[in-house]
């Protein structure tokens, strides 16, 4: 029995669908689902079919598990999904929300994020952990996009978000922009926690970041986290470099 008041909130949330309806943000056709994509478009998307369960690295086929890099190199995660590979308009999504501002492809990009991980069954941590941005580019761009997305995925899914623990503490270049033998360079000691952290001991913390390339930069978020004494790490991001 619905009180009067959810009634109310029901009658709201169905008018400001009416008022408002959901516009798909690649072609202008009609949303669907609740959110701001069509079918047809949803059903072209990037999707990745088969990944590494380490770090999410798409496969071409289910039968390894693993891939042969994250077998050659140390890894602080445990487990990396995503969605999607980084192409077509997942790409031009991440860039118009990362760069020019539009806070509705990142809300679009965090509803298929969550779609994802309930679709998948994926575990669910007691923690999220957004990649941080440096000072400096917090200020430029006036919000961290990782953020925005952990914000919107713990809401939906009721876990807690924890954006103070870890900090950048230098500005380091765009991942993408870089050869892959300086990716690592670029990142190595760019994370810190903060001081005397004891808060993390013993939990599943989730690390949320839009684009994973080679791993490189949520690797060194893993490895503070393990540092604290974290019990199980995993990475989500919306989009990865194949």
């Amino acid at each position: 029995m619905f009180t009067k008041a959810q009634k109310l909130l029901t009658a709201a949330k169905k008018a400001g669908t009416i008022i408002y309806p959901k516009v798909c943000l690649h072609c202008n056709d009609a949303g669907q689902n609740g959110i701001d994509i069509c079918e047809r478009c949803y059903q072209n998307l990037p999707w990745v079919e088969y990944s590494c369960t380490r770090c999410a690295l798409p496969l071409p086929n289910d039968h390894a598990a693993v891939c042969g890099a994250c077998s050659n190199r140390e890894l602080y995660f445990d487990y990396a999904s995503t969605p999607f590979l980084f192409d077509g308009f997942i790409r031009d999504a991440i860039y118009l929300f990362k760069f020019d501002q539009k806070l509705n492809q990142g809300k679009l990009l965090a509803q298929l994020l969550i779609q994802h991980i309930e679709g998948m069954q994926l575990e669910i941590p007691e923690l999220i952990i957004p990649v941080p941005l440096f000072k400096k580019r917090m200020r430029q761009r006036g919000y961290n996009q990782a953020l925005e997305i952990a914000r919107i995925v713990c809401k939906e899914l009721e876990i807690t978000l924890d954006y103070n623990s870890l900090y950048r503490n230098r500005d380091t270049s765009v991942q993408m922009d870089l050869p892959a033998k300086q990716r690592y360079k670029n990142v190595k000691g760019a994370f810190s926690i903060k001081k005397n952290l004891t808060t993390l001991k013993g939990k599943h913390v989730c690390i949320i970041d839009d684009v994973m390339t080679t791993g490189n930069t949520v690797n060194e978020v893993a490895k503070c986290l393990q540092e604290t004494g974290v019990e199980k790490i995993g990475v989500w991001c919306i989009a990865r470099v194949a």
